[in-house]
């Protein structure tokens, strides 16, 4: 059910050294709904979408994920993270392993999944996405757009709670963009919770029900998308908006 906060984020701040990048950050991301953070280089976007899961250790602050905090020192991280997608700017495929092998080998691995099973489950993820042909494909054989939604796909096998989106599409070449922001696009139809950091602007409002906006390790506004874009009131944000619009 959608109004359900599956993470809230509490006073969460993040030092490297002396350099403090995330600052008592705190709200909430409900399920079913996607939520795209944006801001200037440097901000803390990535730092706070890997802090999400661990990825990244918060200095302080809580990371309550369905009941879970995951900073306490008790918790079972690698356990929570099997219900957090992550999908990462690069990629992150194996480049000896064949498509198929990357789609299977955590479902199998990790969650115990008959090897049957999980190849099944590949090939009707990859129908889903127009991609069944590349199945014994490796990474090299692939373009950038489909190493991404490969990683995608990746992503689903585990089937997760909520999915991590690392600037998912900076690294492709602009011709490419479009059939990755397609996928993300479908999941947001299904209801699949996410949590999006991008430079996107014409997607993030689409398909996002929030933007947050960060900038020096704060969240500067967090408004409905439309709202967001069409009567922004900080003035930092306007400015922003001023020279990527």
């Amino acid at each position: 059910m959608s109004g359900h906060s599956i993470i809230q984020v509490r006073n969460l701040s993040k030092s490297f050294g002396k350099n403090l990048v995330l600052n008592e950050i705190s709200t909430d991301f409900e399920k079913n709904k996607v939520v795209s953070i944006i801001g200037p280089s440097g901000g803390g976007k990535s730092t706070f979408l890997r802090c999400l899961n661990l990825l990244e250790i918060p200095t302080s602050g809580q990371i309550i994920f369905d009941g879970t905090d995951l900073c306490a020192k008790d918790v079972d991280i690698n356990k929570q993270r099997q219900r957090i997608g992550m999908v990462f700017q690069h990629f992150n495929l194996f480049n000896n392993m064949n498509v198929m092998r990357n789609l299977t080998v955590a479902p199998v691995r990790i969650l115990g999944m008959e090897k049957e099973e999980a190849e099944a489950k590949a090939i009707k993820l990859l129908k889903r996405l127009g991609l069944e042909d590349k199945a014994s494909s490796y990474p090299s054989q692939l373009s950038g757009g489909q190493k991404q939604r490969i990683a995608i796909v990746r992503s689903l096998m585990m089937e997760p709670d909520v999915m991590l989106f690392d600037e998912p599409t900076s690294a492709l070449d602009p011709e490419m963009i479009g059939e990755v922001l397609d996928v993300m696009k479908m999941l947001a139809s299904a209801g699949m919770t996410m949590i999006i950091v991008t430079h996107e602007m014409r997607f993030a409002r689409e398909v996002s029900n929030r933007i947050l906006f960060l900038d020096g390790g704060r969240i500067d506004e967090d408004r409905p998308a439309d709202e967001f874009f069409d009567s922004p009131r900080s003035p930092r944000l306007i400015s922003f908006l001023d020279k990527v619009l």
